[in-house]
């Protein structure tokens, strides 16, 4: 028994739809950029300075899904670690990166190790 093709009018039909839905995506994703008034680096230092974390490190993971960046986890909040932080932290230390600022106070043992300042 031989297997039938999609009609021939429907073809085209499937055609159009896949790619007026490639067109969109590519133009949703586009458009927003080209009215936006603010740089990359503006956007980065707005939402870090929106970030509050303050905590003892219960973990410490790589989100797999998000380009493997390393991650603190503490009883509050999820904090992602730029990379040339990734080995100053162990599990048990204490972070405090408050809104508003542009700084993180790394703590070991109730002593202050360093005061990291947020780059982009």
């Amino acid at each position: 028994m031989k297997k039938k093709d999609a009609s021939p009018r429907l073809k085209p039909l499937l055609q159009i739809v896949s790619i007026s839905s490639f067109i969109f995506l590519l133009i949703w994703m586009i458009i927003p950029e080209l009215f936006e008034s603010r740089t990359l680096k503006d956007r980065f230092f707005e939402r870090e300075e929106n970030a509050e974390c303050i905590g003892v490190v219960d973990s410490i993971y790589r989100q797999k899904m998000d380009h493997n960046i390393l991650t603190l986890r503490t009883n509050s909040c999820v904090y992602e670690i730029h990379s040339s932080w990734e080995n100053k932290f162990l599990v048990g230390d204490s972070i405090i990166k408050r809104e508003g600022e542009l700084f993180i106070e790394h703590y070991r043992d109730n002593e202050l190790i360093e005061i990291l300042d947020i780059k982009f």
